[in-house]
């Protein structure tokens, strides 16, 4: 049980490498030797899988939203984030952008379940936040452009009391973190009522880094895929439920 708890934690890194003629557990140590190197990098890919960076829609003063996958299923990451509309578009004077506040936190379930299930883990610690604000002004009845800024964090620690072997590969401990700030930019379009399609463009100042997201949402739920050029794992399929009232 504690092994499992504890491979775990990385499986799904490897659950798109195999297919017929592919070499997948040489593969699978390539994968976990670019995670063991940065950590911090690969498991912030998948918080901002569960950020909701869209603005509210319309006439929508306050919103919850909560990754579903890859977020919560398989990666265990329990997490809530929130919006509130500060001001609507041109209510104050004509031309002013809709603002809305955003945040968010989450922690990873598996890892507090491998620290007290398991003798061989002192500590396992996954967790993260973000903040931030998302300006939307319609420039047609067909299309809304946003922008924006986000500050996420990141910290993940695992100590061992004795190296264990997954897929070859010893671990011990790491203890890294991973901390931005992004400015945020994207364009959205409606398609029916409550049916919308979004793309957007993240880049991060310190890191330099650029990241895409292209999304489908309804009333409830966010379909999309997240790109990450420099990840370990390039796309991310995402599926996210939200409520806006």
């Amino acid at each position: 049980m504690k092994k499992s708890i504890l491979s775990g934690v990385f499986l799904f890194c490897f659950s798109g490498s195999s297919f017929a003629g592919f070499d997948f557990e040489s593969k699978a140590q390539q994968l976990l030797g670019e995670i063991l190197a940065n950590p911090s990098a690969f498991f912030y890919d998948f918080q901002q899988d569960l950020e909701g960076t869209l603005p509210l829609p319309p006439g929508k003063a306050w919103g919850l939203h909560t990754g579903l996958f890859p977020s919560v299923i398989p990666m265990g990451y329990t997490n809530i984030s929130g919006k509130y509309r500060l001001h609507a578009e041109g209510r104050m004077y004509p031309g002013l952008p809709q603002m809305d506040l955003i945040g968010g936190y989450w922690d990873m379930i598996w890892a507090k379940l491998a620290t007290n299930q398991s003798d061989d883990v002192d500590k396992a610690s996954f967790n993260g936040y973000y903040y931030g604000f998302i300006l939307s002004s319609s420039v047609s009845p067909r299309i809304r452009t946003f922008w924006g800024y986000k500050r996420s964090q990141l910290k993940a620690e695992l100590k061992l009391n004795k190296a264990q072997d997954l897929m070859g590969v010893s671990v011990t401990s790491f203890d890294s973190g991973f901390k931005d700030d992004f400015l945020i930019a994207g364009l959205e379009h409606p398609k029916g009522i409550n049916k919308f399609w979004s793309i957007q463009l993240n880049y991060g100042l310190s890191e330099k880094i650029i990241t895409t997201k292209v999304c489908w949402y309804g009333k409830w739920f966010e379909l999309g895929l997240n790109i990450y050029p420099e990840g370990v794992l390039v796309i991310h399929p995402v599926w996210n439920f939200h409520l806006n009232f």
